[in-house]
């Protein structure tokens, strides 16, 4: 694809300081702690786990309370490999990274967010928008691949 730019235009557009006030974070009502691993030693097949267990579509991992603010503490234990930790259908905050406040490149609603090996992240999600089952997981595919999801049921 090829864009030719054939003429000017004037541009009296601006892109305000703020995109978005965010509001306060609740307390949490509850927290929880989340382990992400995977094998790392060359082994032919190797598996991922979240909190030590492969995935397993018939158990239910997290039972949340539907308007329940959690706190999550989600830690990458690998000492090679990188994980992107992904809830479906709820939006969450970062909070902490590694003991620290996130940067601004962090500061705003998400879905995903990426763990170096070794590293800690403490997130805020709100469960105020769907009920059911969804799973929680890597977000790199071979790792979900791999055994590493869970199911969460909010009620």
């Amino acid at each position: 694809m090829r864009f030719d730019v054939d003429r000017t235009a004037e541009d009296d557009s601006s892109v305000p300081d703020v995109l978005r006030t965010l509001p306060p974070l609740p307390e949490p009502t509850a927290e929880r702690t989340v382990v992400l691993r995977m094998d790392e030693d060359g082994r032919p097949n190797p598996r991922a786990y979240i909190d030590g267990k492969l995935y397993d579509p018939a158990r239910v991992d997290a039972r949340i309370r539907f308007g329940a603010s959690e706190l999550w503490t989600v830690t990458n234990a690998n000492t090679k490999a990188p994980h992107n930790f992904h809830l479906h259908l709820v939006q969450f905050r970062i909070r902490e990274r590694n003991g620290a406040t996130p940067g601004p490149d962090e500061a705003g609603l998400k879905d995903t967010v990426r763990l170096l090996p070794g590293e800690t992240v403490k997130l805020q999600a709100t469960f105020e928008t769907y009920q059911g089952e969804y799973v929680y997981h890597c977000h790199m595919l071979d790792h979900s691949a791999m055994g590493m999801m869970a199911t969460m049921k909010i009620t």
